[in-house]
């Protein structure tokens, strides 16, 4: 089974029992106010997985292509809507270029879950409130579900899978 079909497989079982782990109350949990669990341990490990996404985030508002592509594992996918997978570095390279080409982005996520198991984190996020983008000279809202898929390598983690959806509501379910 390849890395990515095990990663898939990974990503849905921890779906199904993700929202257990974590108690978070979807309909308010931005960057800030996000439920990071009461176990020490449990919470720095949300909180690294956290981070990088939060990272990913400030580098997408700031149209940091190199950045972002620091951030992924290297063999890992992007998988954005209507677009196909992106899965060398130099694909993502040509679509987050061409992506900053035509749009600005002002996103702040808010967090779903963050859930770690062992070397794999997944952290769910969404454009709460919508983010404001500039594409053409034009402000559009970005309503979007995003699913990261982290794995711990040489002690830093990275991101492995990232897919997202767009979805006109927010912060439910």
């Amino acid at each position: 089974m390849s890395l990515i079909s095990c990663l898939r497989n990974l990503f849905l079982s921890a779906a199904l029992v993700g929202a257990a782990l974590v108690p978070v109350d979807a309909a308010d949990q931005t960057a800030s106010s996000f439920a990071f669990a009461s176990d020490p341990m449990v919470a720095a490990g949300q909180r690294a997985a956290y981070d990088v996404v939060h990272r990913y985030e400030m580098l997408l508002n700031a149209g940091d292509t190199d950045g972002i592509l620091d951030l992924f594992a290297p063999d890992s996918v992007a998988e954005w809507n209507d677009k196909p997978t992106f899965a060398t570095r130099q694909e993502k390279r040509d679509a987050y270029a061409a992506l900053f080409r035509i749009a600005k982005f002002t996103t702040v996520f808010g967090y779903a879950g963050i859930d770690v198991h062992g070397e794999t984190a997944i952290v769910r996020t969404y454009h709460h409130k919508g983010a404001t983008v500039l594409e053409g000279g034009k402000q559009v809202v970005d309503l979007n579900r995003e699913v990261f898929v982290l794995r711990r390598i040489d002690g830093a983690w990275k991101i492995t899978l990232y897919v997202f959806n767009t979805n006109p509501v927010q912060g439910e379910g």
